[in-house]
């Protein structure tokens, strides 16, 4: 999907305003308490032992891993704790800026720099894992960056993604009922789970995900994150236990998750 009248330009002024998760931390980008304060959100939804499962951090032992749209650098300092070779990339200064200074408060090695996803400054066959979380969706050119990464995995390398779920409970019933009661379109919704402003969001489908990810191979796909706000906003999360959202987030979560790899 290719972001109507939204250019490259108008996504990183938003990202640099507006750094990853900073509103909701009430300390300073950057700092110790900052990142610990992130990193408990993080957690809250996607578990240590998920976050291991999908980014298989201890097989990346000496490998090159990069993340485009490297955020404040947690994914990345989860790989070089586990003694990868990372290399992160984000479409602003702030973000690069953040992400070196959580490796530098934890003693960890990394190159981080800034770049755009849809022309990523490596040469072919760099890597050996790329992930990208989250990101993806807000380029212009979604596709476009998606073959870039193709280009700079190596074969038999591993991609690691996560997309906005199209047939979510958030998209398909808690969104409708917010354009219905207070006539916010669904499409600003969508470019707001980000912050206001933000000039481009996506969701995609199990199908619209395989098309993007055609050029990759032995593709996994399952969803996650599911609340009872993300269904029925303030209402409900005290009308959905926590264990029925369980059974039904891997159909109905927010986050589509997939994985793949070049051969």
């Amino acid at each position: 999907m290719i972001g109507e009248n939204v250019t490259v330009g108008a996504v990183r002024e938003f990202w640099n305003a507006n750094p990853l998760c900073a509103e909701a931390v009430p300390y300073a980008p950057g700092s110790a308490e900052f990142f610990a304060f992130y990193d408990r959100l993080r957690e809250a939804n996607e578990p240590p032992a998920f976050s291991l499962a999908l980014h298989e951090y201890p097989r990346f032992l000496g490998k090159k891993v990069l993340d485009v749209g490297c955020g404040n650098g947690y994914v990345l300092g989860k790989y070089a704790l586990e003694g990868a070779r990372v290399t992160g990339i984000d479409l602003t200064e702030t973000a690069v800026s953040i992400s070196r200074k959580r490796f530098a408060l934890a003693g960890l090695r990394g190159e981080f720099l800034v770049g755009n996803a849809e022309t990523l400054p490596f040469g072919d066959e760099t890597f050996d894992c790329a992930c990208s979380m989250g990101v993806l969706h807000h380029t212009p050119d979604t596709a476009r960056a998606v073959g870039e990464i193709h280009r700079v995995l190596k074969r038999d390398g591993r991609l690691i993604v996560m997309f906005y779920h199209r047939n979510s409970a958030t998209y398909r019933l808690r969104m409708p009922l917010v354009r219905l009661l207070t006539g916010k379109s669904i499409r600003q919704q969508v470019n707001e789970v980000d912050g206001f402003g933000n000039p481009k969001g996506d969701v995609y489908t199990r199908s619209d995900l395989l098309e993007l990810l055609a050029p990759f191979e032995r593709i996994e796909m399952f969803a996650g994150l599911l609340t009872g706000e993300m269904i029925l906003p303030r209402i409900g999360g005290f009308l959905f236990p926590r264990i029925l959202l369980r059974l039904f987030e891997r159909r109905f979560g927010w986050f589509l998750y997939a994985k793949a790899v070049k051969t």
